[in-house]
């Protein structure tokens, strides 16, 4: 379980931080993609579905291009 703290696009924090289950082995300081619905959240974190989990991180982020 990891607590993540929200960031803009451009990469700046936001106040709002959620408690994740970590899926895929994310470390300290990775920016990372977060499902915040139960059924996807459960079905990614534990490979089942119908889980008490409402949110999972599910994947680690290696860039944001915007344009």
């Amino acid at each position: 379980v990891m607590l993540c703290q929200q960031i803009t696009p451009e990469g700046e924090e936001t106040s709002y931080s959620v408690l994740a289950l970590d899926s895929v082995d994310a470390g300290v300081g990775d920016t990372v993609l977060i499902v915040q619905e139960g059924w996807s959240a459960s079905t990614a974190a534990t490979g089942e579905a119908g889980a008490a989990i409402d949110s999972a991180i599910v994947g680690v982020v290696d860039r944001v291009d915007l344009l």
